[in-house]
């Protein structure tokens, strides 16, 4: 009688949970004005090949448990042309962890869609739209691209269709408009998509929810206020740790990895993925981690004057089987 193989969690039960924000390219094609990212834009593309290595350091490392995989972090996914088979590495080397990725799309052509429709295994795919209209939405990211985006994403929702693997998502940051206001055609395509995100915009210093509703975009003028730092002087930058620091990865398309998704600069900087793998990165996270739960913020320059929340893992953060080992 054959004996069913027992799992060991002996290994795993330290294993740190780790969110991956992977870099496909420092490249964007827009220059939107409420973009975070944009000290950090650059010319690097991700290698597959890299890609690869990176993916099988981690997973195959008992230190690690990466919860998820974000295929974006600074710049445009698809400026980078082998976009497609990043998708297809990830889907080959860690299929069951949770992927999804966000993009503008502007680049989301038949021959793009088709191409990226090609890699076929669960997750999810967001278009990115800020406020509800042309007008919110082109003072951020230029003109003519609310017309570009919302054709971008017909045409993925057009090629998606049946697609019991995907998942198609808006993530809209909300720019103050009523429902009244929005563009009938978003709102039609709002109808199509299968999940609907709405978040209040990242402003400068990381404040976040605690800023209340933002102004209408009504202006160049409103948008210069919302950019400002007169508008935060009454938040405080909380002493403790957020809850991406040292449990997130962020990426670089040279394996740099970085402390938070709004780290610019060497400063940030806790590893490399490619030259020091995933124990010397782990290990350089986590001793960021406990410098700033040691000290506080204010102590640590990288984060002295950062106004996003503090937070821990909790439960609910972590993956099922990490819940159960926890």
């Amino acid at each position: 009688m054959s004996v069913a193989p027992t799992l060991d969690l002996s290994a795993r039960v330290t294993a740190s949970p780790v969110w991956l924000w992977l870099d496909p390219t420092s490249r964007c094609n827009l220059a939107c004005r409420l973009c975070y990212t944009k000290q950090s834009h650059g010319r690097e593309d991700m290698a597959p090949e890299d890609l690869r290595r990176m993916l099988i350091d981690l997973r195959d490392n008992p230190s690690v448990a990466v919860q998820s995989i974000h295929l974006n972090w600074r710049g445009e996914p698809l400026m980078n042309p082998r976009f497609a088979e990043l998708l297809a590495t990830v889907a080959e080397v860690m299929p069951e962890v949770k992927l999804q990725w966000h993009t503008n799309g502007t680049m989301l052509t038949q021959k793009r869609v088709r191409e990226i429709l090609s890699v076929r295994f669960p997750h999810k795919i967001f278009v990115s739209l800020d406020g509800g209209n042309r007008l919110s939405h082109d003072l951020n990211r230029g003109e003519g691209n609310f017309d570009k985006t919302l054709r971008g994403l017909e045409t993925l929702l057009d090629h998606a269709a049946g697609r019991e693997d995907l998942t198609i998502g808006v993530y809209q940051i909300d720019l103050g408009e009523p429902l009244t206001e929005y563009d009938p055609r978003f709102l039609q395509l709002l109808r199509r998509v299968d999940q609907h995100v709405k978040v209040k915009p990242l402003l400068p210093g990381g404040a976040e929810q605690a800023i209340g509703r933002p102004e209408v975009l009504e202006s160049e003028e409103t948008l210069d206020r919302m950019l400002s730092e007169e508008v935060l002087p009454h938040l405080p930058v909380p002493e403790r740790p957020c809850f991406w620091a040292g449990h997130v990865f962020c990426v670089n398309p040279n394996g740099d990895v970085a402390v938070c998704v709004i780290s610019h600069g060497r400063q940030g900087i806790v590893g490399n993925l490619l030259t020091d793998g995933a124990d010397r990165v782990l290990a350089g996270a986590l001793a960021f981690r406990c410098g700033l739960a040691d000290h506080g913020r204010s102590a640590v320059g990288h984060c002295s004057s950062c106004r996003k929340p503090a937070g821990r893992i909790l439960p609910q953060h972590l993956s099922q089987e990490q819940s159960a080992i926890a």
